[in-house]
């Protein structure tokens, strides 16, 4: 009988090391990668995938992934957390969509146990309200995803000049 694979796909090298030990002793076999190009044409079971990788989107790797494990339960991980990117992963085949930093009960929860879509909505019905900062960044990411990620033509979407959208960008996202 041949181990369940999981992927691992975290450009942080600590990080992607740690949750490789942890499903390590869950006996599941590794493929610990860090970025795109090295994501296997061999079917997976399960895969955590970061949003932010230091060349590539995670979101178009959940849909490499899916397409060749269609039936790969991914859980998407990211530090910086908006509504419009957790749309897009589990419209792509995502599972779940995780803000890090998690510990990996959370983790191992959402990847291996079945989440009805009405355990989900709960879940985000008794978050509280997001703020006017949190509605904001989740705009700008809305039109930044529709602009496949071009800063200068989102900027000009959003009516704003494309050093004013980097500078809203780079800082870090409201938590509510």
């Amino acid at each position: 009988m041949h181990k369940k694979k999981i992927l691992i796909l975290e450009d942080n090298e600590d990080f992607r090391a740690s949750l490789a030990l942890e499903f390590e002793d869950r006996g599941l076999e590794i493929i610990a990668i860090e970025n795109m190009s090295e994501i296997p044409e061999t079917p997976i079971q399960y895969a955590v995938v970061d949003l932010r990788l230091k060349n590539d989107n995670g979101i178009q790797c959940v849909e490499k992934i899916h397409s060749i494990s269609p039936a790969c339960r991914i859980v998407m991980l990211t530090g910086y957390p908006s509504l419009a990117t957790a749309v897009q992963a589990m419209k792509k085949g995502a599972v779940n969509y995780l803000t890090k930093p998690i510990n990996f009960s959370q983790l191992e929860k959402a990847l291996f146990e079945e989440e009805t879509t009405e355990q989900i909505q709960n879940n985000l019905i008794n978050e509280s309200a997001p703020s006017l900062a949190r509605h904001e960044r989740e705009y700008i990411e809305y039109i930044l995803a529709e602009c496949q990620g071009n800063i200068t033509n989102a900027a000009k979407k959003l009516g704003l000049h494309r050093q004013s959208l980097q500078r809203k960008l780079k800082k870090y996202p409201p938590r509510k």
